[in-house]
C-alpha cells in the first residue's frame, strides 16, 4: 500500500466488474430455465406416448394378424361340426321314430289289458249282483298315458338319449341338450337325470 491506498480494491472491484458482466449475460438464459424445464418435460412426455402408442399397435397388428390367421381354419371346423350335429340329430330322430313306435305298440297292449280287466271286472261284479258301470272309470284311472310311459320305462329302465355321454363339459352339455330339444318330440325329450352317472371323457 502506497500513501495508504489499498490496491486490493482495484481487484476486488475488477472481479466484482466481471461477475457483473457475466451475471448480465446469463441473466436472460437463467430467465428461460423454467419454460426450457417445462418444454423438455412437454418433449419427455411426447416421446413417452409416442413409444407406448407405437407399441400397442404393434402389439395389436400381431395380434390382429394372428386372429385373421386363425379365422381362415374357421370354415373348416364349422363345416366338420356342422355334418357332426347333422348325424347326430338324424341319430337322435331315429332313435325318437323307434321310440315313438314302441309307444304306439305299447297303447293297444294298454288297450288291450284295459278290456280284458273291465270285461273280467264286469263279469265279478255282476256276478256278485251289482252295477258294474263305475268300474270302466275306476280301471281307466290305472291306464292311458301314464300306463304307457310306464310300460316303455319298464323294457328299458336306463334309457336317456344322452346315456352314457360325457356330460361334464360344459360346451358339450349344452350342444347335447340343444340337438336334442331339436331332434327328440317334447314330450319324449328329457334332460340327462342328475342321478346319471357321467361317462368317462372322450380319449379319457
Amino acid at each position: 500500500m502506497l500513501n495508504g491506498y489499498d490496491t486490493s480494491l482495484d481487484n476486488r472491484l475488477e472481479q466484482a466488474e466481471l461477475a457483473e458482466m457475466e451475471l448480465a449475460k446469463l441473466s436472460p438464459l437463467a430467465a428461460e430455465a423454467p419454460q426450457l424445464r417445462e418444454a423438455k418435460a412437454k418433449a419427455n412426455l411426447e416421446a413417452e406416448r409416442h413409444t407406448k402408442k407405437s407399441t400397442a399397435m404393434e402389439e395389436a397388428r400381431k395380434a390382429a394378424d394372428s386372429a385373421t390367421e386363425m379365422q381362415k381354419l374357421v370354415p373348416e371346423f364349422l363345416s366338420v361340426a356342422a355334418k357332426a350335429v347333422k348325424e347326430l340329430y338324424s341319430v337322435l330322430r331315429e332313435i325318437d321314430g323307434s321310440r315313438q313306435s314302441a309307444t304306439k305298440a305299447l297303447t293297444i297292449v294298454d288297450r288291450v289289458d284295459y278290456d280284458v280287466e273291465l270285461e273280467d271286472g264286469e263279469a265279478r261284479e255282476l256276478a256278485a249282483d251289482r252295477d258294474p258301470r263305475g268300474l270302466a272309470y275306476a280301471l281307466a284311472a290305472h291306464h292311458g298315458d301314464n300306463k304307457i310311459h310306464q310300460l316303455l320305462d319298464g323294457l328299458d329302465p336306463e334309457f336317456s338319449y344322452l346315456r352314457d355321454c360325457y356330460m361334464d363339459e360344459p360346451l358339450q352339455r349344452d350342444l347335447a341338450n340343444f340337438v336334442v330339444s331339436h331332434a327328440v318330440q317334447k314330450s319324449h325329450a328329457t334332460a340327462p337325470k342328475a342321478e346319471q352317472k357321467p361317462a368317462a371323457p372322450p380319449g379319457g
